[in-house]
């Protein structure tokens, strides 16, 4: 067999050229597939991270130096839902129970108030403001050297979530105190003639029945059967409420999305809500000066002359306001308001009210209501009402808060509508048609 000679390539520096070329494109594109793989992984990457971590922290609402960032404020609208749905549900439950088309009626109004509130635009704003608010009572708390303990809220979540009072029932405190009553001058007696009250008879002696009856026996001396006591409510014992509350938490976290930390933190800005009240209201005075009036209200202002014209020719003022009256309450009363402080009124009714000495008949006032004719039957310093006193305390607190947010840059970002959620809500078959 003839031997096979061997083929020698030889590579010319053209061709090695050329191979170099190819190889440093290949490599061009290995790098740069790998490079556009590490950006694609660190887009997405950055991604999850914004909408994860960056994104939530995003400040919704600043003032001053606070930030409430979009977690934070979700974290309050969340909760606020969670009440909301758990107040539907009762209200629903409730309305069940009645058979009258009345009641029911009254209900679903409240019902569909509630689906209102729930609107992401309307819950948004609201609990902006509440945010907002949150910050300066807190600065105004740390001012004061106000503190709220974790005793304190423990104690909050017992009583208020599960009516658990482990040192006791607390007792209920009257909220109404006595009305007080003034000893009428011989003008308001002319003014306002009070009808005669029958004189008390003695009272009797209590026959021998009667006595032996109040001390637990009968007429014969035998021991009477004792009155049944009524039934109290089970004591809820230590560990049930652990047990209660253990399965609140993580029903909360998992229908509203709200830890134990969080639902400590909302329910330690109502604690220190309830405290700074109470500090900027401690000195306000438990009498206020007022006015005893009455009114006749006239839809025009012609009326009003036919009133005087008659109360100058003697009739009463009473008679006239049943009569004329379009203020059919007071009307019945002869137009009897009774006594009111400053701030119960509108003010044109109250500024005239306040002017007038006791006797005294305005000129035609004109409110939104219409017109009055008003008669000031008393004025005095009196005790304030606990409700009014509640309510002046209230007033108080709105006014130092209006306050607090004129004096201070308060900025809304613009995108807070887009971060309001929507869970939890109400279920599917408990809505309204």
């Amino acid at each position: 067999m003839a031997k096979q000679k061997r083929r020698v390539t030889i590579t010319s520096r053209k061709n090695l050229a050329r191979i170099e070329r190819e190889e440093l494109q290949r490599r061009a594109i290995t790098i740069g597939a790998i490079a556009i793989g590490v950006i694609v992984i660190a887009i997405t990457a950055f991604g999850l991270i914004k909408e994860g971590i960056l994104e939530p922290q995003k400040p919704v609402v600043t003032v001053g130096e606070t930030e409430v960032s979009i977690a934070e404020f979700q974290t309050w609208a969340r909760f606020k839902r969670f009440q909301l749905v758990n107040q539907y549900a009762n209200y629903y439950s409730f309305m069940q129970t009645f058979g009258d088309e009345s009641t029911r009626s009254l209900i679903e109004n409240n019902l569909r108030q509630i689906q209102f509130q729930l609107e992401p635009a309307f819950l948004g704003a609201a609990v902006i403001d509440e945010v907002v608010a949150d910050i300066f009572i807190r600065q105004e708390a740390e001012r004061r050297g106000i503190t709220v303990s974790d005793a304190e809220v423990d104690k909050y979540i017992a009583e208020n979530f599960f009516l658990y009072y482990p040192e006791g029932t607390p007792t209920t405190v009257p909220t109404v105190g006595a009305i007080p009553t003034s000893t009428l001058t011989s003008l308001q007696l002319t003014l306002v003639p009070q009808e005669p009250t029958e004189t008390p008879t003695a009272e009797a002696e209590p026959t021998e029945a009667e006595q032996s009856d109040a001390e637990g026996t009968d007429a014969e001396g035998t021991e009477a059967e004792p009155t049944p006591a009524l039934p109290t409510p089970t004591v809820i014992t230590e560990d049930a409420y652990q047990a209660q509350l253990q399965d609140y938490l993580s029903y909360i976290d998992s229908y509203a999305n709200v830890t134990e930390e969080e639902l400590r933190w909302l329910i330690q800005s109502d604690l220190y809500q309830e405290k700074v009240l109470e500090a900027l209201s401690a000195d306000i005075e438990a009498e206020e000066e007022q006015v005893w009036a009455r009114h006749i209200l006239l839809a025009e202002e012609e009326e009003t002359t036919q009133v005087y014209e008659r109360l100058e020719a003697g009739e009463g003022f009473a008679e006239l306001a049943q009569e004329l009256s379009t203020d059919t309450g007071s009307g019945a009363l002869g137009g009897d308001l009774g006594w009111f402080g400053a701030g119960q009124m509108v003010a044109p009714f109250e500024e005239a009210a306040f002017s007038l000495d006791v006797g005294e008949i305005s000129e035609p006032v004109e409110s939104t209501f219409g017109w009055h004719v008003i008669q000031v039957l008393g004025r005095e310093v009196r005790p304030i009402s606990n409700e009014r006193l509640v309510q002046i305390r209230q007033q108080t607190f709105q006014v130092w808060l209006a306050e607090q947010r004129d004096s201070t840059d308060v900025v809304i970002a613009d995108y807070w509508s887009e971060e309001v959620p929507t869970e939890p809500t109400i279920p599917a078959h408990l809505l309204l048609p």
